[in-house]
């Protein structure tokens, strides 16, 4: 993810041999808003993107999961209604993701989280209970 003063954020992608500036550069468009991007994970393969991008949500954003084809350019999303998600991360297997949940205070800021994962295939998100933490 990269940011300007002068540029809305973008998906910029760097070669190891010329990483002075990027090889290619993304601003895939999302339903709603199209400003605040996060989290981008290659899919097994490199031939897509997996991200989470702010949509327009009941109270505030939400934070969804997309899948962008790096050929044809074509954005899919895959879960709704998240509310606020963050750190996105793809299986090495690219099966499945798992992210944060977040839920709020009453004055929206994010208090705590869960993990969930979501089976790329049906597009199906699970809470995951974490135990022995506290």
């Amino acid at each position: 993810m990269t940011e300007d003063l002068d540029t809305p954020p973008k998906i910029a992608i760097y070669s190891l041999e010329h990483a002075d500036k990027p090889a290619r550069v993304l601003r895939p468009r999302v339903p709603g808003h199209e400003r605040i991007y996060n989290c981008p994970n290659f899919m097994r393969g490199g031939k897509s993107i997996l991200f989470l991008a702010a949509t327009e949500g009941w109270r505030f954003y939400d934070y969804d999961v997309y899948r962008l084809d790096l050929e044809t350019g074509v954005v899919e999303r895959l879960t709704k209604k998240n509310g606020y998600a963050t750190d996105l991360r793809v299986s090495a297997d690219g099966k499945t993701a798992a992210f944060l949940k977040w839920s709020s205070d009453r004055h929206a800021t994010p208090v705590e989280s869960f993990l969930c994962l979501l089976d790329l295939q049906s597009r199906n998100v699970t809470p995951i209970k974490v135990n022995g933490l506290n």
